[in-house]
């Protein structure tokens, strides 16, 4: 994870980020509400979808995620924590999120990229961005 060391807020964030993973876990498996305790309720939230699409604004990203939850039955194997930038009261993170996703009683394996924004508010570290999709080679050719 890099970020300032001396930031007084690090440590809360770190400890929230963690819980925040096995509330992912949660989402994952059709539980979303262990996840939405971690996002803002400001009006300017907002979420791209694995599924595609978009949504901005509590309550229509809450709503997604619960939609999200009934159609994704996934496990989750493990956060891959490519980027972690923590500067003042805001935080972003870059992962990929290695999965087995079920679909009609069949196992794949499935990686997404996911993009979080954190901020610090009344009551803590908060989620007001989610953009995720697949993960795809990128085609280039190594230098």
């Amino acid at each position: 994870m890099s970020a300032l060391n001396d930031n007084p807020h690090l440590a809360a964030f770190r400890s929230t980020r963690a819980r925040a993973e096995v509330a992912e876990e949660e989402q994952l498996r059709g539980n979303s509400e262990p996840y939405l305790a971690f996002w803002s309720r400001r009006p300017d939230i907002m979420i791209f979808g694995g599924l595609g699409g978009h949504e901005h604004g509590y309550p229509d990203v809450f709503n997604r995620l619960r939609w999200a939850a009934t159609k994704v039955h996934a496990q989750l194997v493990r956060i891959e924590n490519l980027s972690t930038v923590v500067e003042g009261t805001m935080g972003v993170t870059g992962d990929l999120q290695h999965m087995v996703r079920i679909v009609d009683g069949r196992e794949y394996q499935r990686i997404l990229r996911v993009t979080l924004g954190w901020r610090i508010e009344e009551d803590g570290w908060r989620i007001f961005l989610r953009h995720g999709d697949e993960y795809k080679a990128s085609g280039r050719e190594p230098t």
